[in-house]
């Protein structure tokens, strides 16, 4: 795997409509064949629980498509997104994998 990009700062809508900040580590396989999001910093009020980083991660995604994914990877790769938690004190890192396609 091959790094993009590194803490590139994405801006996207939420699903209330609100402007959102997060950045985005973006990995690729030396073919292409293969694309790997790293999102951070999501705006996910319900954490632990899934489906406020879902619905979040789903709209970053969405902003990346029509931005930075298409200059950066190609249309037919199959992608992989991982959230990353926010960061609290004395607890491990963990990350959320989510079914998603740009």
């Amino acid at each position: 795997m091959q790094l993009l990009r590194k803490a590139h700062e994405i801006e996207y809508r939420d699903s209330q409509g609100v402007d959102r900040e997060a950045q985005v580590d973006i990995w690729a396989s030396g073919g292409g064949e293969r694309v790997v999001l790293v999102l951070r910093n999501l705006h996910a009020p319900e954490w632990p629980v899934q489906g406020g980083a879902l619905a979040q991660a789903r709209a970053a995604v969405r902003a990346l498509s029509h931005s930075a994914l298409p200059y950066l990877t190609r249309p037919e790769a199959e992608m992989l997104v991982l959230v990353l938690r926010p960061h609290e004190e004395g607890v491990k890192a963990r990350a959320l994998v989510l079914p998603l396609s740009a």
